[in-house]
Parts: structure tokens; C-alpha cells; sequence
């Protein structure tokens, strides 16, 4: 059937103009250019050492009661821009959760590589697809790292400004956040 059947003289022009420009406009449109996103390549990773209480640094928090610290003889900066660190979460309740995890700055994503077990074992994460940073309660540390501690904009900060920003809590940015 096709939609250009006349049923009503006004009706088929509008129909058959609207269709022809959509063609015209699909057919002169320039190519797509490729996005810097499709240049980029994930270096491969393994789980490193199981953390140590001795390399655990403190992220100063105000908006939860978990202690949450970064295994800084984990933390690496890798030749593909991404900052892998091992994160421990000490509940109020005792709980401890170990991930090692990735954050990529420039598009502002973090994912879990895997995830550490009570003997000092590491499991792989099953799902570890990158996901975007978003600002909620749960989830606040990591807006706090990739605004304010790992990240000066969409590039990762040096492992020493890290170092330096994480113990404090990072900087303040009043204007500036890495999606800017």
C-alpha cells in the first residue's frame, strides 16, 4: 500500500511532500563522523593484591556513617586514562565490602572489575559494564571521586594529586565539573 494513494488532494501532497523531504534529507546528509569514543581502546586488568589495612586511606564523608577508603597501593592511572583503585566500604553494622573498580573521567562512567571475598580471594564481577556517575546518596562517592578527587576535568588527575585530594576530601570546584 502506499502512502502516497490519493484520498484527498491536500492530505496526499502533505504526505508525499513530508516523505520526499525526509528521503532528500537522509540522502544528502554528510557522513556521520566518528566519535573519539570509537578510537578508544580498555586496557586489560587483573585483580591486584588483596588490600591491607595499612595502605586503606579515609575519604572524609559527611552524608553517610560507612567509612569509605581507597587501597592506595592499588591506585594506577593506566596508559587508557582510566584511575583503578581497590574501594573497601566498612558499614556502621560491620560490614566490609572490597571491590576493585575503574572510573574513566572523560565520560564521567565507573565500572566493577571484581569484587573481594572474606578469605582475601577475588571474584569476578558478572556484570561489569560501565555505568554513568550519578550524584544520589547511595552512590556519592563516586560523584565526589570523578568531581573532586580523581579527575581535573575529563583527565585524570597524577597518582600525587590524588594522593593529596583523597585524605581531605578533594577540592572544591565551584564552576567547573568534569562534564563541562
Amino acid at each position: 500500500m502506499s502512502l502516497c494513494r490519493p484520498r484527498g488532494v491536500a492530505r496526499t501532497l502533505f504526505v508525499c511532500g513530508v516523505l520526499a523531504a525526509f528521503g532528500a534529507a537522509a540522502q544528502s546528509s554528510l557522513p556521520v563522523p566518528k566519535a573519539e569514543d570509537d578510537e578508544w581502546k580498555e586496557l586489560g586488568t587483573t585483580p591486584p593484591v588483596y588490600p591491607v589495612p595499612a595502605a586503606l586511606v579515609k575519604f572524609p564523608t559527611s552524608w553517610t556513617t560507612h567509612d569509605v577508603l581507597i587501597d592506595t597501593a592499588t591506585l594506577n592511572i593506566a596508559a587508557d586514562s582510566i584511575v583503578r583503585y581497590t574501594l573497601v566500604i566498612k558499614t556502621s553494622g560491620g560490614a566490609e565490602n572490597v571491590s576493585y573498580e575503574g572510573l574513566r573521567c572523560e565520560t564521567g562512567q565507573r565500572r566493577v572489575y571484581a569484587f573481594g571475598r572474606r578469605d582475601g580471594t577475588w571474584v569476578v564481577a558478572r556484570n561489569s559494564d560501565w555505568r554513568p556517575i550519578v550524584d544520589t546518596r547511595a552512590n556519592r562517592h563516586y560523584f565526589e571521586f570523578w568531581r573532586d578527587v580523581f579527575c581535573d576535568g575529563k583527565t585524570p588527575e597524577d597518582r600525587a594529586s590524588i594522593l593529596r585530594n583523597l585524605p581531605r576530601g578533594g577540592r572544591e570546584r565551584p564552576t567547573l565539573l568534569p562534564s563541562d
